[in-house]
């Protein structure tokens, strides 16, 4: 799944802005967010360099 920096970002302010009431449903989906930025920043770095120069 690639998300972008910034839909990274608002994920983890959402999750973070939750209620007490809330709390361990928000610790699970960070846990999940934290793994698919994992993926993503795995995956931009085994991609070939792209060559934007010719």
């Amino acid at each position: 799944m690639r998300l972008s920096w910034p839909e990274h970002l608002q994920t983890a302010r959402l999750l973070g802005s939750s209620g007490d009431d809330q709390r361990g449903m928000s610790l699970a989906l960070m846990g999940i967010a934290l793994l698919l930025l994992a993926q993503d920043l795995l995956a931009q770095e085994l991609d070939p360099p792209s060559t934007l120069n010719g």
